[in-house]
């Protein structure tokens, strides 16, 4: 199979000195390194970089593309295609030019669904037929990884084809469970307690394949049957890993949790408002879902996310926004206090349809897909080559 590592880069800076010296530029460099590691170097690596600046500026922007590309180029000689947001309104017009003016105003490197989808073009372009999502906090430890990531991929298990696959992230030290949060007004949201509860099923398994309720974005990985036809959904504001399992079994596609797939997570310490921020954004997601999954679903998505989508995430979701708001009030961050209570707002108001936004999306998404694939897209992506 004709294979691509996709690993999107995020980087809010102001000017190249900044770049270059930021933590993600880091991250970066080591997860990049990582991969020399690999006993199968027949893959094609591109990185969807997000450049996120205060006001456009074309120039800035191509100066810090290449800028990141002399910082990557060292770090592997074979075939990397680096596509930033210097590159994104040529992608625009092209898919303007084709007649997908709406679609084209979904393609973005903002947000994790798009900037994802934006891989998934690129892999579609270069005529990629297994495509393996890692982040650019982690690395790479075990030679075998892209032999592990390919086996068992697009073959019948269990009288089902397998069109993809999640595996586990390790920790610094290797293990796998998620440290306890320690939050007082967390009491009952407590994501991490099921999302380890989900953890641990997997691990008492036999089997080295099973079904699961939920997927790692920096783990996962897609055969092109399967990402031809299902983008991930732009319009969910996290956790679109997850949401992308969702998606897929509505429409028959079958992706499983190999819990030999293991990749080391390096992410930055989280603070308070890390978890302030993954709330707001959990609290919407889930409402969504909630949604999304009343029109069926094939699929037991308990312990997690399954917890958080019965008629009891109402109930949740105000005491944990009531408990994290007196949290800020008690230690007198009054404007923290407000922003925190502003996500009863997304509790209480009216939900506009976006599953069938998606759903007009994904059939664009298709036709897009084969006129690319019939294409490659040359015009667009001749440039971005390391």
């Amino acid at each position: 199979m004709k294979k691509a590592i996709v690993l999107p880069v995020y980087l809010k800076v102001k000017n190249i000195e900044e770049l270059l010296s930021s933590e993600a530029i880091f991250s970066t460099q080591r997860a990049v390194q990582s991969l020399n590691i690999l006993n199968d170097q027949d893959f094609t690596l591109i990185l969807p970089v997000s450049l996120d600046l205060q006001w456009k500026d074309n120039d800035l922007l191509l100066g810090m593309e290449n800028a990141l590309k002399k910082e990557i180029k060292p770090l592997r000689i074979k075939k990397t295609l680096l596509f930033s947001s210097a590159r994104l309104e040529g992608l625009r017009a092209y898919l303007k030019k084709k007649n997908f003016k709406e679609f084209s105003s979904m393609i973005d490197l903002q947000g994790f669904s798009k900037i994802r989808n934006t891989g998934l073009l690129l892999s579609q372009a270069l005529s990629i037929e297994m495509v393996v999502f890692m982040d650019n906090d982690e690395v790479i430890e075990d030679p075998d990884y892209l032999r592990t990531a390919s086996e068992y991929l697009n073959q019948r298990f269990d009288g089902k084809w397998i069109s993809g696959k999640g595996g586990f992230y390790l920790n610094p030290d290797g293990s796998i469970l998620l440290p306890p949060r320690r939050l007082w007004w967390d009491i009952v949201w407590d994501k991490t307690r099921w999302m380890n509860q989900t953890y641990q099923e997997i691990l008492k398994s036999k089997e080295r394949l099973v079904p699961t309720p939920m997927l790692l974005g920096g783990n996962l990985v897609l055969h092109c049957r399967l990402f031809r036809k299902i983008p991930f959904d732009p319009f969910i504001p996290r956790g679109e890993d997850t949401d992308y399992l969702i998606n897929a079994n509505q429409l028959g596609f079958f992706i499983l949790f190999d819990s030999k797939l293991r990749i080391k997570h390096l992410h930055p310490d989280r603070t308070g408002t890390y978890y302030d921020e993954e709330l707001k954004g959990d609290v919407e997601r889930f409402l969504y879902e909630r949604h999304k999954i009343k029109r069926g679903l094939n699929l037991n998505l308990d312990p997690y996310p399954g917890y958080f989508l019965k008629w009891t995430l109402y109930p949740k979701a105000i005491l944990t926004t009531l408990l994290l708001t007196l949290d800020y009030l008690l230690k007198r961050d009054w404007k923290k206090a407000g922003g925190s209570f502003s996500i009863l707002k997304r509790i209480f108001q009216k939900k506009e349809d976006r599953w069938l936004n998606y759903l007009r999306f994904r059939d664009d998404w298709e036709r897009v897909m084969d006129r690319i694939g019939e294409e490659e897209m040359g015009e667009v992506i001749e440039e971005c080559w390391v």
